[in-house]
Parts: C-alpha cells; structure tokens; sequence
C-alpha cells in the first residue's frame, strides 16, 4: 500500500509538472498549440551584435542598451523569449524609442564569426551570466540599470510593461 501511495503521488506530481512545462510558454493562458506570432519585420535590423556600437548610439539618442545573452539554437527558454517578446511589436514599439538591442549569442548548433564568440565569451564573463537567457540593460556609461535571468512565459506586452516599470520610462 505504502509503495502504491509513492506511485500514485510520483505519477501525480509528474503529470502536474508535465502540464506546466508543456505550457511553460504558452503566453495567452489558452490550449492548443504553442505557435509563437509571426515575428515583427523590423526585428531583424533592430537588433545587433556590437556593444560597443549600441553605447555610442544609446549616448548620442539617450536611450538605454539591452543586451541578450542567449543560447539561440538549443535554449528552449531562450528560444521563447526571442518568439513571443524580443521579436514582437509591443516589445519593438517600446524598444525603438527606448533601447539599443544586442544580442550576444552563444549557439551550439550554427556557427558563428570567431572573433564574434570570442567577444560574447568576454562579456559574459564580465557581466558574471550563470544562466540563459540573461537580459542585461545598463545606461551609455555601462552602469546596469536591471537584470533578470530566465524567462517566465509572459506575453510581450506583459513583460515589456514590466520591463517600463522596473526601467521607470
């Protein structure tokens, strides 16, 4: 009895967490399928890969730079958050007028530029990143202004009013 209780409870606590990782992602709270929106044609050419470039361009418009450490081709988290916020307009609206985008990738899948790598290594090593994907905003000096590692599913209007509030624009 004592062992078709544990069963019972495992086999209960899986299904539970089966269920929610299956709609770890799933932004509108509904069933179905996980499809991600269509992404924004202006994602594309708003986001690049030089943090350096994004300051200078963050101080000359007084914007903020938002750097995304990401595992872009094998990073399911990672992967979401580029799906269903960074390439969406309600994400892209708010970052046009208030961020310089980077991303800094680290694909294990699809190859990347050495020198480029090489680059994304350092940084990450400099901003201490654990865990991907990890959002950094610093302001044109480099001073960080919020971090947050992970991605918790929400739509990108939900996070990019979270992101408004905790930046205060």
């Amino acid at each position: 009895m004592k062992i078709l209780k544990i069963l019972f409870t495992t086999t209960f606590m899986l299904a539970i967490g089966c269920n929610q990782n299956q709609d770890a992602y799933r932004v509108d709270g509904s069933k179905g399928s996980n499809e991600a929106p269509p992404p924004d044609p202006r994602a594309e050419a708003m986001w690049g890969h030089d943090v350096a470039a994004a300051k200078s361009k963050s101080k000359k418009n007084g914007t903020l730079v938002l750097m995304d450490f990401t595992g872009s081709d094998w990073c399911p988290p990672c992967m979401a958050l580029h799906d269903f916020v960074l390439t969406q307009p309600e994400f892209l609206d708010f970052a046009e007028k208030n961020l310089e985008l980077v991303e800094l990738d680290f694909p294990q899948n699809k190859s990347i530029d050495e020198k480029l790598a090489e680059k994304n290594k350092k940084l990450a090593e400099k901003y201490n990143v654990k865990g991907f994907p990890t959002i950094i905003v610093m302001d044109a000096t480099g001073k960080i202004v919020h971090r947050d590692t992970g991605y918790s599913g929400k739509n990108a209007k939900t996070y990019t009013a979270n992101l408004k509030n905790k930046l205060g624009r």
